[in-house]
C-alpha cells in the first residue's frame, strides 16, 4: 500500500493518538488546533503546516521526525531509523483496513486491530492454555493453514499479554515474544505493515525475556519483516546483533544458523556475492556443529541440509549462478522435508527458478503440487503474480489457464 504525504503524516497521528488512549476532541486541545482539522488531518484531507506538526508531536510525544519534520525534511531525505520508526505506527492504521489473508475470502479478523491497539481483552488464560494454544497456532502454520492460524491469533496475544502483566517476570516475557512470533510469521506472509508491529513487540519481550532462544526467534522474525520492506541495513544489524550475541548458545544455534540464511538471502537480493556466499558457510558450519532442533517449535522448521539446500537455491538464483542455483534443487528431497509450509516454499522457489529458465512445463508440474499439499500458500499474492506473468507469456501452455483459474490468478 502506497500512501501520499497527506495520508503518511495522517495515518501516523491517528495511530499515535490511539496509542496514546486519546480523543479527537483531547488532542485538538493540548495542540490548540480545531477537531475538525484534526480530523481532517488524520484522514489525509489536510497536510499540517509546520506549527501543527510541532505542537501535534509535542502532544503525542513522538519524535518530530515521524511527523516529517527535523534534519531528514530540510534535506529531502529521512533516516532508515526514521522511515521504520513511522512504518512501525503507519502500521496500525493498515491494520484496521484488514490484510487479506492467503486462501481467504475474508480479512484478518478485526480483532487483530485491538488487541494490537490494546483494546481488546479476551477471556484470561492459564499458561497451560496459552502454550496450548500457542502450539495448537504454530501446528496450524507449519500444516500451511494460515487462515486457522491468524484466526487464532488475536485470543492468544490478548490472553499472553495479560499473563506478562498479571504476573511479570522471565517466563511470561518468553511466552508473550513467542506469541508476537507466531503472528508475525503469519502475517510475514502476505508481507502485511502488521508484521511491523508484531516484530518489533517479540523483540521487545524477548529483551525482557532474557532467554537467548526467544532473542533469537524474535530476530530473526525482525530480520524477515526488515528485509521485505526494503530496510536492507537495518536488516543486517539486527542479523549481525543476534549472530555475534547468540552464536555460543547452543539452543539457540539453530536459529541462529536461520539468521544467518535469511541475511543471506538478503545480501544476495542486494546483489552483494561475496557476503551472500559468506553468511551461506557460516549457516553451514552452524548447522555441523547441531543440533538441527530447538526444545520449541521453530517456524522455520529443523536445520537439516534439505533446509540448507533451499535457501542456497534462492541465493544462487538471485545471483544469477543458475548452474548452483540447479545443483542445490537438485539437492533438496522435497516429501522429506517436515513441514507442509517449508515444502511449499521448496516447490515455489524451484518453480521460480524453472520459469526463469523457460522451463514452463516444469515449473508448472511444481505448481500443482504446491497447490495439492498447500492451498492456503498456493493462493498467496507473490504466486499469483507469478502464474499471471508465466499465462502472460505461455497462454497456450496445457493446463496453465485452468490453475490460474483455480488458484485466483486470472
Amino acid at each position: 500500500m502506497t500512501l501520499s504525504s497527506g495520508e503518511s503524516v495522517g495515518s501516523t497521528v491517528r495511530a499515535a493518538r490511539i496509542m496514546a488512549k486519546l480523543t479527537q476532541a483531547q488532542l485538538s486541545k493540548m495542540c490548540a488546533i480545531s477537531q475538525s482539522s484534526v480530523s481532517r488531518i488524520e484522514s489525509g484531507i489536510h497536510l499540517p503546516t509546520t506549527p501543527e506538526r510541532r505542537a501535534l508531536a509535542d502532544a503525542l510525544k513522538v519524535p518530530p521526525s515521524m511527523l516529517g519534520l527535523g534534519t531528514e525534511a530540510e534535506n529531502g531525505e529521512m533516516s532508515e531509523d526514521d522511515m521504520r520508526r513511522r512504518d512501525l505506527l503507519s502500521a496500525t492504521i493498515v491494520l484496521g483496513l484488514g490484510s487479506t489473508l492467503p486462501g481467504s475470502a475474508t480479512a484478518v479478523p478485526a480483532s487483530w486491530d485491538s488487541v494490537l491497539l490494546q483494546q481488546y481483552d479476551a477471556s484470561p488464560m492459564s499458561p497451560v492454555q496459552i502454550e496450548a494454544s500457542l502450539a495448537a497456532g504454530i501446528q496450524h502454520y507449519a500444516d500451511a493453514r494460515y487462515t486457522e492460524a491468524a484466526q487464532a491469533v488475536p485470543d492468544l496475544v490478548s490472553a499472553a499479554e495479560r499473563h506478562a502483566r498479571t504476573a511479570p517476570g522471565v517466563a511470561s516475557a518468553t511466552l508473550l515474544s513467542r506469541t508476537y512470533v507466531l503472528a508475525t510469521a503469519v502475517a510475514v506472509k502476505e508481507r502485511g505493515d502488521i508484521a511491523l508491529v508484531t516484530s518489533d513487540r517479540a523483540v521487545h519481550a524477548a529483551h525482557r525475556s532474557k532467554d537467548p532462544l526467544a532473542t533469537a526467534m524474535a530476530a530473526r522474525a525482525q530480520v524477515i519483516v526488515l528485509r521485505q520492506r526494503g530496510h536492507h541495513t537495518q536488516a543486517r544489524q539486527v542479523a549481525n546483533a543476534a549472530m555475534n550475541d547468540l552464536v555460543a548458545e547452543p539452543t539457540a544455534r539453530p536459529v541462529v544458523a536461520h539468521i544467518a540464511l535469511e541475511t543471506a538471502y538478503g545480501t544476495a537480493q542486494a546483489g552483494r556475492t561475496s557476503d551472500a556466499l559468506d553468511l551461506l558457510s557460516h549457516a553451514r558450519n552452524l548447522a555441523r556443529q547441531g543440533p538441527a532442533v530447538t526444545h520449541w517449535p521453530d517456524h522455520a522448521g529443523p536445520l537439516t541440509p534439505d533446509q540448507l539446500d533451499r535457501y542456497a537455491l534462492c541465493v544462487h538464483h538471485l545471483l544469477g549462478d543458475t548452474r548452483a542455483a540447479l545443483q542445490a534443487a537438485n539437492r533438496i528431497n522435497v516429501s522429506a522435508m517436515p513441514t507442509g509450509e517449508r515444502r511449499a516454499r521448496a516447490r515455489h522457489d524451484t518453480a521460480k527458478l524453472y520459469q526463469d529458465l523457460g522451463e514452463l512445463p516444469t515449473a508448472l508440474a511444481l505448481l500443482r503440487d504446491h497447490e495439492t499439499e498447500a492451498p492456503q500458500d498456493a493462493r498467496r499474492s507473490s504466486l499469483r503474480r507469478m502464474i499471471s506473468g508465466m499465462l502472460a507469456t505461455s497462454p497456450s501452455l496445457p493446463g496453465l489457464r485452468q490453475h490460474a483459474l483455480l488458484v485466483g490468478a486470472i
